[in-house]
């Protein structure tokens, strides 16, 4: 989780998916007396090294059992506070202090093996991937204490987060260094994970630090990825699958939240998985060197930054071509059709929840549509010709459609947009022998829409969909009227496909 200075848009959420259950009010650093002094210890990781490593000749200007009082934040009273902490890790790119009180608890031995395995790690995996995905740590602020190690600080009570300010010469409560928050009360595999997306925001930050809040948490949970571990069975628990982080589990059971808003709920963490899996789909579809470009375009963010970065890679589409495309994935996961457009390839990823409608005809009112979420209707009577009525949002937000049909001839996939005037569009929808029908829709901008760079609400709309079997004998509105699926080889004219390379 990123937290600006000056705490702007403070929200009370946990980076990635370990919500900290020991919610201790810390008001002091331990005394001097309760200072510890520790015996010089080696452990050795049991994590695999890399064949080929970043240089380690680097002078350590910190030594084990030095101790710190490093400025914290309690992000849930926006209160500041000091906490001892002591150095008991010293790698090539790397200081792990963990606070006092942490040691204490854990005992001394179990502590350094701790902090030992985590800077192998962090030397290992954690720094040179990405370094790899994003650049040098220094971006174009550069290293503020002219220390290249990044400091780890393994702190109770707080959760895990980034603080910008602790690189802004002239703040107040700065701890003038390169630095990240880790929980220190996670199991090591959840505290391996946490590190590396903690450490992402850190290496974004020094080249933009005014990102959408989407390609923030979405990048970071995405070098997870990139690290690999995500394919580690280790890392692997509760629903999570290959490639699929625990944050892409939640948006799978909870896909009406917002890509572009975190709502400070419990179930904003949803928004963290439809943003790791939206950078995963990107690349996976057009390749990871689109994601490391995003990087590198300080001047402009989120949706306009990533159509410029397609663009210049030979790709014509629009952020919301490629939203509906993503949102028509995470629906069916089907390959072996469209160039695997409209699956995931490397990861067991599709949406869990959705409608299902047994009889037709069917009408629901009032479905919360947030901006850029995913709705799905899968009409599970299946008949061959069927009319979808839907409302239409007031302007300026509209309505981004996809219809698959399953039949004879294979998927079928429309997408449309129905722009804003608060009226009801009638879809007609037909197919041979249909199988499976879905009706996805999302709440959009037209154009190229902006993303927030702080937390808070989604915009939303209320919005009525009725289905009903066959078509209508006569339409008065015809410009409401839009043919989705009349015929299969109209559907192959009327689908969009605009993302060829030049």
């Amino acid at each position: 989780m990123i937290v600006m200075a000056r705490f702007r848009g403070f929200v009370v959420v946990v980076s990635m998916l370990f919500v900290s259950l020991f919610c201790i009010n810390i008001v002091s650093s331990l005394p001097e007396e309760e200072q510890i002094t520790f015996l010089e210890e080696n452990f050795v990781s049991n994590f695999e090294q890399p064949k080929e490593e970043i240089s380690n000749e680097i002078q350590a200007y910190e030594n084990f059992g030095d101790q710190e009082d490093f400025w914290t934040a309690n992000l849930d009273t926006q209160e500041w506070f000091e906490v001892r902490a002591t150095l008991l890790a010293v790698g090539a790119h790397c200081y792990i202090y963990m606070d006092n009180r942490t040691i204490v608890s854990m005992g001394q031995t179990q502590a350094i093996e701790r902090c030992e395995i985590l800077s192998s790690e962090f030397d290992s995996t954690v720094y040179p991937k990405n370094f790899e995905l994003m650049g040098s740590p220094d971006g174009t602020l550069g290293d503020i204490d002219s220390d290249p190690r990044i400091t780890v600080f393994l702190v109770e009570g707080v959760g895990s987060y980034y603080l910008h300010h602790n690189e802004l010469p002239g703040t107040s409560n700065s701890n003038n260094r390169e630095m990240v928050y880790v929980n220190s009360r996670m199991g090591l595999y959840n505290t391996i994970g946490v590190m590396c997306h903690e450490a992402n925001h850190l290496f974004l930050f020094n080249y933009d630090n005014n990102e959408a809040t989407f390609c923030i948490e979405g990048l970071a949970e995405f070098s997870m990825y990139n690290a690999g571990y995500m394919s580690n069975s280790s890392f692997m628990q509760g629903e999570m699958t290959l490639n699929v982080t625990m944050s892409a589990s939640m948006y799978s059971n909870t896909p009406s939240v917002s890509l572009f808003f975190f709502d400070a709920d419990y179930y904003s963490y949803a928004s963290y998985g439809a943003g790791y899996i939206f950078m995963f789909y990107i690349a996976e579809k057009y390749g990871i060197e689109i994601i490391r470009d995003l990087i590198s375009i300080a001047a402009l963010d989120g949706p306009e930054a990533i159509e410029y970065v397609l663009s210049s890679h030979g790709y014509s589409i629009s952020f919301n071509e490629l939203f509906l495309d993503f949102i028509t994935a995470c629906t069916l996961d089907e390959l072996g059709f469209q160039n695997d457009l409209y699956g995931f390839v490397n990861a067991d990823f599709s949406i869990n929840t959705k409608r299902p409608i047994y009889e037709l005809p069917f009408s629901i009112s009032n479905i919360k549509h947030r901006y850029y979420n995913i709705e799905i209707q899968e009409i599970v009577e299946i008949v061959d010709n069927f009319t979808l009525e839907i409302e239409t949002p007031e302007t300026p937000r509209s309505l981004g459609v996809v219809v698959a049909i399953n039949d004879d001839h294979g998927w079928n996939i429309t997408q449309l947009i129905l722009t804003g005037d608060g009226t009801t569009a009638q879809l007609l929808c037909e197919g041979e022998n249909i199988t499976e029908a879905y009706l996805i829709t999302s709440l959009i901008r037209e154009g190229t829409p902006s993303a927030p760079r702080s937390w808070g609400e989604s915009p939303y709309n209320l919005l009525d969909i009725t289905i009903k079997a066959g078509h209508p004998s006569k339409t008065t509105d015809k410009t409401s009227i839009a043919f989705l699926a009349i015929l299969p080889l109209i559907v192959a004219v009327v689908v969009f496909r605009r993302r060829l390379k030049n």
